[in-house]
């Protein structure tokens, strides 16, 4: 791991369970429920709402016949009571929305997996309300920065124990809970087609990038600065650079008309 984003993993666990255990009292909220993937991700947020004494309700929401296999693994090894596991198939869902959009206009590959990302948004949202829970989300600070995401889906939660950690700390978190070696080194992917990761799509992979993206984004450094006093590779560096301020967009809020009603 670079020393640029190295962290105490004891010390960073005890500071989310102290956040998670604090903003769910002050919500007056006890349950989570939580999206499972069988990612790095989904499974270090499961121990960590767990060590922070939470009533967690891990969601399996498949497409079709996706394996959910790992998930139901780590849901078990968290000695979740079974009432407490959800698998819930997304399959019919997606494809009515889908079929119906088609005879509008046309969908890719891309399309459906946002459709994907929002339609399981939406089945967490329905069962937080049903259980008077909060929706916990998964994102890091890598995929937010490079953007990868997908706004109202995997973009959308009501609190987030790991959005501030960069995805090569998360490992470092996930090592330190214990989370199963198989997981660990499991390539990182959306699951929202087949053979799809993360590192494909982006070009480079999160252990290259997060070194850079801490120099950028956290310490304020600018790209020539990054080039100039750091042996990184230049056009990784500049791959790196052009897609998070491509993707500025992605996280601001959408621009609101002020209207003076004094």
């Amino acid at each position: 791991m670079d020393k640029l984003v190295k962290i105490d993993p004891k010390k960073t666990t005890d500071r989310i369970v102290n956040f998670l255990k604090t903003e769910f009292k002050d919500r007056k909220k006890k349950v989570a429920i939580l999206g499972m993937s069988g990612g790095i991700d989904s499974v270090t947020c499961a121990f960590l709402c767990k060590k922070a004494d939470l009533k967690l309700y891990a969601v399996n929401l498949p497409y079709k016949k996706q394996s959910v296999k790992d998930s139901l693994l780590i849901e078990k090894n968290l000695s979740l009571p079974q009432k407490q596991i959800l698998t819930i198939n997304i399959g019919s869902s997606v494809d009515a929305q889908v079929k119906e959009l088609k005879k509008n206009t046309d969908i890719d590959m891309f399309d459906k997996g946002n459709i994907m990302a929002r339609q399981r948004m939406i089945v967490q949202y329905a069962l937080a309300k049903k259980l008077n829970g909060l929706v916990v989300g998964t994102e890091n600070l890598s995929e937010y920065w490079l953007a990868y995401f997908t706004t109202h889906g995997d973009g959308a939660y009501d609190i987030a124990p790991i959005a501030n950690l960069l995805k090569t700390q998360v490992y470092e978190i996930a090592k330190y809970l214990g989370v199963p070696e198989k997981i660990i080194k499991s390539a990182p992917s959306a699951g929202l087609w087949k053979n799809q990761t993360d590192e494909n799509e982006l070009g480079f992979s999160y252990f290259d990038a997060d070194p850079i993206i801490h120099l950028y984004k956290v310490r304020g450094f600018s790209k020539q600065k990054i080039i100039k006093n750091y042996s990184f590779d230049k056009n990784l560096v500049e791959k790196v650079i052009e897609r998070i301020d491509a993707t500025q967009f992605k996280r601001e809020y959408p621009p609101k008309c002020v209207i003076n009603q004094k």
